[in-house]
């Protein structure tokens, strides 16, 4: 079911005691006058957004440990500084979304797709089945090449944690890995 709700009322409704926003589109506040989302600095800890649609969403330093956020839609969301722990992120669309100094500790990226997703300085958890076309994951721990060239992780154009460029395309295990 997809319905939609402006910050305001999903702020309020969390505040009370509600947690359950599958499949909602947020939608900015028409007064704000805003471009993005504003929902920056929030705590969103244990909300399931799952299937959401939260592009452009402004998320920077909110809380979002614990979160259900399967298949949700966070194309160009802004969550530098974030706190993603002990979430759920798997199939979620991350295309152009700025994640840098985000804590991704714990979280599930499985099946990601992280098309020109910013990861600098963010801290990860191993996942495969990703797309990596064009990401950049500079200054980003634990800094493992294979953690990004394996699992199946689709792989082009993608900055490594020390600033060199893995050029394919081609799928994580399939390239041969030299240190």
């Amino acid at each position: 079911m997809v319905w939609e709700i402006t910050t305001e009322e999903l702020l309020k409704k969390y505040t009370s005691g509600k947690r359950n926003f599958a499949g909602a589109v947020v939608v900015r506040n028409k007064t704000s006058g805003r471009s993005y989302i504003d929902l920056e600095g929030a705590i969103l800890r244990d909300i399931n957004f799952r299937g959401a649609d939260l592009s452009f969403a402004d998320l920077r330093g909110a809380d979002l440990s614990g979160a259900d956020l399967f298949g949700a839609s966070l194309i160009e969301a802004r969550l530098d500084n974030a706190i993603i722990r002990d979430a759920n992120l798997e199939c979620v669309t991350l295309c152009g979304c700025n994640l840098t100094n985000a804590d991704l500790t714990g979280t599930a990226l499985d099946y990601m797709n992280a098309t020109d997703a910013i990861f600098r300085g963010a801290k990860l958890t191993p996942f495969g089945h990703a797309v990596l076309t064009e990401a950049d994951f500079r200054g980003a721990t634990p800094a493992l090449h294979d953690m990004i060239c394996r699992g199946m992780n689709f792989i082009d154009k993608t900055i490594m944690f020390d600033g060199t460029i893995e050029f394919g395309p081609y799928f994580g295990e399939w390239k041969s890995i030299s240190k």
